[in-house]
């Protein structure tokens, strides 16, 4: 029998099927690289290329007290605005993102940043008062700028320009002598693309032992696991609510949780979730109706959600796969126990 190191390739892949592979392989990288349109890449739209995550030594870690690093992750975490950007971060990478922030200590009247330079840094405000002024277009070349914000301890500023690789829109003053904490673009853009990167590639992994998505291209999985929004749930939470309507659909990812109908004998339970891929909600999904049970969390759990909105459901055959099973939920009345009161 011909071996792959002894063959001439004719029965081997065709050239033509080799090629198409590897544009598939092609678009998934360059779908997780891209920061262009993705709803979790939005981000940033600077292009971070696989060479620069796979060369990124980490980010530095600098010397703060207890108290320092409590009063950085305070203001990360009560910012709704520093949520959109490191929100999507756990535990540890939180703890990256506060020891590669160093101090730096600013006089009154010294220039923080300027408007027209190039984005070197993300400032948290640990103390003082810093003025922001915008220049507008169009405006006398001699004309002073106009004074817009004053950010205070606990304020943020500097992230835009990092963000969308654009020149500084403000010019930033002290007014007060104080303190900065400072994270430089490299830091900046890599603790959070590297984790986007990660992130999408484990629920790549994930969704591809799911047997309702098992006909979708490695192209279209990668496309599905940037959509995904992960939420944790506590024990005996509800995940989703009978009678509510909703949007989305769910994937079982780490955990237990139980799906129960109400009807006129009451409460009974009518799935349970135990293995991870197992989903529920897609009757909302696909027809637009009230959730036809409540689904709570046994212990504490991980879900994976998935909004109409966010995907095409005509992307291969999920569509009809997902119809085909709603027709296979149990009904209330098979479980329902014989001659209980209502």
């Amino acid at each position: 029998m011909a071996t792959a190191e002894d063959s001439d390739g004719s029965d081997l892949l065709s050239e033509e099927d080799q090629e198409s592979k590897q544009r598939e392989a092609d678009y998934v990288v360059g779908f997780r690289s891209s920061m262009n349109g993705a709803r979790r890449n939005s981000v940033s739209s600077m292009p971070v290329t696989e060479t620069m995550i796979q060369s990124w030594q980490g980010a530095p870690v600098y010397e703060k007290t207890l108290d320092e690093m409590a009063r950085i992750r305070a203001v990360i975490e009560d910012s709704s605005s520093l949520q959109v950007m490191f929100g999507h971060l756990k535990g540890r990478e939180v703890e990256g993102v506060v020891g590669a922030m160093f101090a730096r200590d600013v006089e009154v009247g010294a220039t923080v940043i300027e408007q027209g330079a190039d984005g070197d840094y993300f400032y948290i405000v640990d103390s003082g008062t810093y003025h922001i002024y915008v220049k507008r277009q169009g405006t006398p070349p001699d004309a002073q700028p106009e004074w817009v914000q004053t950010a205070g301890p606990g304020s943020s500023f500097g992230e835009l320009a990092l963000m969308y690789n654009v020149a500084r829109a403000a010019t930033v003053q002290c007014a007060e002598a104080g303190r900065l904490w400072c994270l430089d673009r490299d830091c900046f853009q890599m603790m959070l693309v590297t984790r986007m990167s990660s992130t999408c590639q484990e629920y790549e992994k994930f969704l591809a032992q799911v047997d309702v998505l098992f006909s979708l291209t490695p192209y279209e999985i990668a496309k599905l696991a940037d959509l995904l929004v992960d939420e944790f749930c506590e024990d005996g939470e509800e995940i989703v609510t009978q009678g509510e309507e909703s949007d989305s659909v769910y994937f079982l990812y780490e955990g237990q949780c139980a799906a129960y109908m109400h009807g006129e004998h009451g409460e009974v339970e009518v799935m349970r979730y135990t293995t991870p891929g197992q989903y529920f909600g897609e009757v909302a999904l696909v027809y637009s109706e009230p959730r036809r049970a409540t689904v709570r969390a046994s212990g504490e759990c991980t879900v994976l959600v998935l909004k109409r909105q966010d995907v095409n459901l005509s992307v291969g055959d999920l569509r009809a796969r997902l119809v085909a099973n709603i027709e296979a939920y149990p009904q209330y009345e098979a479980l329902a126990p014989t001659g209980a009161e209502p």
